[in-house]
């Protein structure tokens, strides 16, 4: 087997479950995995663990579909943190093993596996069309712009879906002119009612995370407030953050500015949770720009679990 076990090809939902088999297998002992739930469609929603459990941070990608790059950049990074524990390899300077020892990292590589199938493969995934129903099925099969699709397969946006500020986020889907299923922005119709959700909350109630990171695209932003649930030490560790990547420090606007992951973290533990939108441009972002994204964020990403 080559070094890489995570290649470059695009991380649907078959090559995901291929590079978690292959990454627990080639690692085993460093790396613990686990499922934490399932999609609507049945595919397996994943976690990594690696280091310290008692002390660790929780990685998330894969929120939007069409925000697929955020899954390559997450498992591509669990595997260099791999293979630098195993062979006692540097990564940005710091001492991998080290760190690894004093912190850990959970990495949920993929939360919206439907929807970056859809993004990835359209309308043709089995059990998409009863879920979704006639007229929006129909929409992505004649190809309105499939790849676009952000919501998971039953046209719910995961990141308007947690119990924190839903109603105002219900609101202004109304407001909009979303009042269900859609590809994105609608809320669902309750909090925390998608299996992906209930997923990752259940995750964080389980284990005890000292801050989350959620990876989206694009922008290269970094959101680090959430109302007066922001801890005063989550500016200062934003701006290390931005300081590593270049990447500004921003403000929702209105009609993102809660139910999100990072927002319900904040709210529920009063702990820092941050979202970095990688890259710039319009979502989805090219294969070709993924190695020159890894490299600028590599530092980011490991100085989020140091700090």
């Amino acid at each position: 087997m080559d070094r890489r076990t995570v290649g470059t090809e695009l991380p649907d939902s078959m090559h995901v479950s291929k590079w978690v088999t292959a990454l627990s297998n080639q690692y085993a002992g460093l790396l613990e995995t686990s499922v934490i739930g399932s999609s609507m469609l049945g595919h397996n929603i994943y976690a990594l663990h690696i280091g310290n459990r008692q002390r660790k941070v929780l990685y998330c990608g894969g929120v939007h579909g069409r925000e697929w790059i955020t899954s390559l950049l997450l498992l591509s990074f669990a595997e260099d943190l791999l293979s630098a524990c195993r062979n006692g390899d540097r990564i940005c300077e710091m001492d991998i093993g080290r760190l690894l020892k004093s912190g850990g990292l959970t990495v949920i590589p993929a939360l919206n596996p439907d929807g970056i199938e859809i993004s990835l493969h359209g309308a043709g995934i089995p059990g998409l069309s009863e879920l979704l129903g006639g007229q929006l099925t129909e929409q992505i099969g004649s190809g309105s712009n499939y790849r676009r699709w952000k919501a998971n397969a039953r046209g719910v946006d995961i990141n308007r879906n947690f119990d924190a500020g839903w109603d105002e986020m219900r609101s202004i889907a109304l407001e909009r002119g979303i009042t269900g299923p859609s590809s994105e922005g609608w809320t669902g119709e309750n909090p925390v009612s998608e299996p992906e959700t209930r997923a990752v909350t259940a995750l964080c109630e389980k284990e005890t995370y000292r801050h989350l990171i959620a990876f989206h695209s694009a922008g290269e932003e970094i959101y680090w407030s959430y109302r007066h649930f922001t801890p005063p030490k989550a500016h200062i560790m934003a701006n290390i953050l931005a300081m590593s990547s270049g990447y500004s420090l921003s403000e929702p606007d209105r009609t993102a500015s809660s139910a999100g992951l990072k927002d319900w973290f904040m709210e529920k533990y009063h702990s820092p949770a941050f979202t970095v939108e990688i890259g710039s441009g319009a979502s989805p972002l090219p294969l070709e720009c993924f190695p020159f994204l890894y490299n600028r964020l590599r530092e980011m990403l490991v100085l989020g679990i140091a700090i």
